[in-house]
């Protein structure tokens, strides 16, 4: 498997994300209840959510003191519910450019997580019916939060600013893109307006996009702009459900890969890579270059028993990619061992922290050995005493 292009094009690194902010609230139960039948919870807590919020606080952990790290988003409602969201990003190194919504329904997300003890996995409701953000929003965020606070004062400067506040551009040029793969259009917006940067045609930025769920409108397009494309499981058969007309729910994972990718190849841009997240079996890399190269990367086994939390091993993975990929210019095979490593290593612990440090990186998790030391250890097949992770990357 070829070095994925972007590490050519990422001479520093520095990361703008977009997406949904949510408030999560995770209730452990020792297994489901059935429908209209009451059930006592073990536990309950709250934290930081969403896709771009947990990647984020796990690249934090890896890249050097005031790296730019930014994170463009939307709230709303009770200051008392997301400011402490925004501050315990901020705490991580995080530069949050926020757009705060007024208005009826126009809260931060809530995601209700239930998980099972009995059998680990989880059920998620979300209540989001706040407006996303906009591309015009964005350009305004960047340009506000860099904007020279003695631009202001100096007059002969104020024709320049309004230039600039007209077009929106700030300082800032990142080095990686990446989008959660909703608001398409929103993000088509925000690349048009880099691609029409001077610094754009110096040294594009790498566009990384999560395709979690299939036919979101204007998905479709940004597959042609991403240099990496992070693809969910259910997002691969859906989509060969959709080309082909046929069920893909019991094909193999390794034929549903090889086809995912012969048929995807012709809707993403030349020398793109792509992560095929397949849950227990690890992940798929297929590179979209003159020839279509598959690769599979093995998960390890992970024992029932030291499975504690399994929400966010995706989100993880894409930050142990993209740390692989961008700050340290990995080829994507070796980018696609972390990640897997990162994301079960995910699992065996509640929340992010400690999963990586400055100065050792994501340590023994870098490494193509016992990386946990026998907690998980390297695996060809699924045992009994296996609880399967299925939809967790």
């Amino acid at each position: 498997m070829d070095s994925c292009p972007v590490s050519e094009q990422c001479p520093g690194f520095s990361l703008l994300a977009l997406g949904a902010l949510y408030r999560d609230v995770i209730i452990k139960v020792p297994s489901f209840p059935a429908e209209d039948a009451k059930q006592s919870a073990v536990s309950e807590h709250v934290r930081v959510g969403g896709n771009v919020s947990n990647t984020l606080s796990v690249l934090s952990q890896v890249v050097a003191p005031g790296t730019q790290l930014l994170y463009a988003t939307v709230v709303g409602g009770s200051e008392g519910i997301w400011r402490p969201l925004i501050t315990a990003l901020e705490a991580k190194g995080i530069t949050m450019l926020y757009e705060i919504r007024e208005g009826e329904n126009e809260v931060t997300p809530t995601a209700y997580i239930f998980e099972s003890q009995s059998t680990g996995s989880r059920t998620i409701i979300s209540h989001q019916l706040i407006p996303p953000l906009r591309s015009s929003e964005v350009k305004a965020l960047l340009f506000t939060h860099f904007l020279p606070k003695s631009a202001f004062f100096q007059s002969h400067a104020y024709d320049e600013m309004l230039s600039h506040v007209w077009s929106g551009q700030s300082d800032f040029f990142p080095s990686w893109l990446h989008f959660e793969g909703r608001e398409c259009f929103m993000a088509e917006g925000v690349i048009d307006d880099f691609k029409s940067r001077k610094e754009w045609q110096q040294m594009p930025c790498a566009i990384s996009v999560e395709f979690e769920k299939y036919g979101r409108p204007g998905l479709d397009r940004l597959a042609r702009m991403a240099d990496v494309l992070f693809v969910a499981e259910a997002y691969a058969r859906e989509y060969l459900e959709d080309v082909t007309k046929r069920s893909w729910k019991s094909a193999g994972k390794g034929h549903l890969a090889q086809t995912f990718g012969s048929f995807f190849k012709a809707s993403v841009k030349r020398g793109a890579v792509a992560f095929v997240t397949v849950g227990a079996a690890g992940a798929y890399v297929l590179g979209f270059g003159k020839d279509a190269d598959v690769l599979h990367v093995p998960a390890p086994n992970v024992p029932a028993t030291e499975i504690v939390e399994t929400t966010g091993a995706g989100d993880t993975f894409i930050a142990a990619a993209i740390y692989a990929l961008g700050y340290k210019r990995y080829d994507a095979a070796r980018a696609a061992r972390i990640a897997v490593n990162v994301a079960s290593a995910k699992c065996v612990q509640v929340g992010y922290d400690g999963l990586g440090t400055v100065d050792g990186g994501f340590g023994k998790l870098e490494t193509s050995g016992d990386p946990l030391e026998g907690i998980i250890s390297a695996r060809s097949s699924v045992g009994p005493d296996v609880r399967r992770m299925e939809g967790l990357l």
